[in-house]
């Protein structure tokens, strides 16, 4: 049975590299929650593969984290974060409070 999704989406356009050992491949994140993201690459990628993953929320904030894909439907995939410093997660968790308090209030 796949994993379901346990938070909502935030969706995004941020430009990201994937590095899986010495191969890097250029990506990008289409979504996140705080606990995973939804990329779209051209590299080939397999449920339960492991790699880092960096990329931009914003001009002043980067997340920097390990985690594993969760589900593959090429060229998009699903991933769950299974390592992320306690700094990156809260800059994730402030980047995602801003983009749900700007919707909610229609700025």
């Amino acid at each position: 049975m796949a994993q379901k999704r346990e938070l909502f989406r935030v969706a995004i356009d941020r430009t990201g590299l994937i590095q899986r050992g010495a191969e890097t491949f250029p990506c990008r994140v289409i979504d996140l929650t705080e606990k995973g993201f939804q990329l779209r690459t051209d590299g080939a990628f397999h449920a339960g593969e492991v790699f880092h993953l960096e990329f931009a929320l914003n001009e002043t904030s980067s997340v920097m984290c390990t985690v594993q894909v969760t589900h593959v439907r090429a060229p998009y995939l699903g991933a769950v974060i299974t390592t992320i410093s306690s700094d990156y997660q809260t800059q994730l968790s402030r980047f995602i409070e801003q983009v749900n308090s700007l919707n909610m209030t229609g700025f």
